[in-house]
């Protein structure tokens, strides 16, 4: 079944059980057209559409992970053609790429809010992001350059080590510390089939929308930051800046992989108001405008510094149901108010829970996929913890190296929890996945409590981790 019938079917069934009074309200409903569909898009939108007074039209389907073949012009053209006549209120998408792209564009021609498709392919343009924000909040921001997509021996003189991505990318893909020149060009010769396959859509997409001379086939070397670091998620809206709330990453130790998400943040007040503060500098001087977006950034408490990573123009979908949890308030009825010209409530209460936590199992060697949760154990999961969110990443027969992976490590599940403290959330995490049934073809990695579990146990501020984005 299609991510699209999927959705309208959960909407129909959702209106069939209202009664004749509700039916009357809900007929005059915000419709928003949502673009490329996500699993994340599946797992929340029933519930946030059940008690909310709007109603989604998806349109497409998720291209993320494949993007090399699609022909965004004419996604965009025949969008706006099949959504013109439609009643919409407004156009969204969780989506990073090339979904929020392709949402920002079709609200453009529609004449419905939005941040536009030039201030979201800035932002996404890692290089030009960088000058944007070096022009609103030089402090925050780490020297940098462009370098070659080419791999030639040309390169731009950069201080060593640097913290080298290119300048489109997404789930961390090629992006590492390189510490020679020769690593750089190693780094830049293995980039190739990426920045001509990946980022093609993207290219395309800044000719028409902008007037940037560098295109999406180049990397970028900045300056190795540390520090503990975070997603500031945040929204404008009309001009005006709102946080939505502030996630602690916690890392593999000694890796750059993500361990677990823990919501709200541990750092201290004034630290998270000048983080705020900066996120809002840089979106007010950037222009974006009409939308959901995050920061993330370290804080490097020797120095008392911040320094941003990267903007990301869309909401995270991940920490979603975390910021209900906590904030009473799903950041899908943000995006959907902000999209539908609605000023939104960021916080409501009687929220359930003081904090909750993403949890994000992973090994790092590429193993054989022996055995899965059933759905018995996936069921029985749910029952005893409701409103956890839980997201098989992985299938028995195949390698974890088939499923969109960062080239570092190799995750196979996504669990979300509430607690009543960060240690409260964790606990739940591990004795949830204490019940469910994961086999490699590694007998040591064979339960998934065992391979995540030492990893898990610290509750202490993240470690410091050498990284820039």
């Amino acid at each position: 079944m299609s991510r699209r019938v999927f959705i309208t079917s959960e909407y129909e069934s959702i209106m069939n059980s209202c009664g004749k009074d509700e039916r009357e309200i809900a007929s005059g409903r915000k419709k928003v057209a949502l673009i490329c569909p996500t699993m994340w898009d599946d797992a929340e939108l029933p519930g946030v559409l059940a008690t909310t007074g709007y109603e989604v039209m998806p349109y497409g389907t998720d291209v993320s992970e494949h993007p090399d073949g699609f022909d965004a012009l004419s996604f965009i053209d025949n969008a706006v053609a099949a959504l013109r006549m439609a009643g919409l209120h407004g156009v969204m998408a969780s989506d990073d790429y090339p979904g929020s792209i392709l949402a920002a564009a079709i609200a453009q021609r529609l004449g419905l809010p939005g941040p536009g498709s030039g201030k979201v392919l800035l932002c996404q343009h890692k290089y030009y992001s960088r000058l944007a924000q070096r022009a609103a909040v030089p402090e925050a921001v780490p020297s940098f350059a462009l370098v070659r997509g080419d791999g030639g021996a040309e390169q731009p003189q950069i201080p060593m080590p640097a913290f080298v991505k290119p300048v489109k990318s997404f789930f961390s893909i090629l992006a590492q510390r390189v510490d020679t020149p020769d690593e750089l060009r190693r780094l830049a010769k293995a980039a190739r089939p990426h920045l001509h396959s990946f980022v093609k859509p993207f290219n395309v997409l800044l000719q028409r929308f902008t007037d940037f001379p560098v295109n999406g086939s180049h990397l970028i070397a900045e300056r190795v930051l540390d520090g503990a670091q975070v997603t500031v998620e945040c929204c404008m809206y009309r001009g005006e800046f709102m946080l939505v709330g502030i996630t602690d990453s916690v890392m593999y130790p000694g890796t750059i992989s993500f361990a677990r998400f823990e919501y709200p943040s541990r750092l201290g007040e004034t630290v998270q108001r000048k983080m705020s503060a900066i996120a809002g500098r840089c979106a007010l001087a950037i222009g974006l405008d009409n939308c959901l977006f995050n920061v993330e950034m370290f804080y490097n408490e020797k120095a008392k510094t911040v320094h941003i990573i990267e903007i990301n123009p869309r909401m995270c979908p991940q920490f979603a149901d975390m910021m209900e949890k906590v904030n009473g308030v799903n950041t899908y009825e943000i995006a959907l108010a902000i999209a539908s010209g609605v000023r939104p409530v960021t916080t409501r209460k009687g929220a359930r829970y003081r904090a909750a936590v993403s949890y994000v199992p992973r090994l790092f060697e590429d193993r054989l996929v022996r055995q899965v949760p059933d759905q018995t154990e996936i069921d029985d999961l749910l029952l005893r913890f409701p409103d956890a969110r839980f997201k098989l990443l992985c299938a028995a027969g195949r390698r974890l190296s088939s499923e969109l992976q960062d080239g570092k490590s190799y995750r196979y599940a996504l669990l979300n929890m509430g607690g009543e403290s960060r240690a409260d959330a964790v606990v739940r995490c591990e004795v949830a996945l204490r019940g469910l049934t994961f086999r490699f073809d590694d007998p040591v990695q064979s339960q998934s409590a065992r391979a995540i579990s030492a990893a898990n146990r610290e509750l202490t501020e993240p470690d410091p981790t050498t990284m820039s984005g």
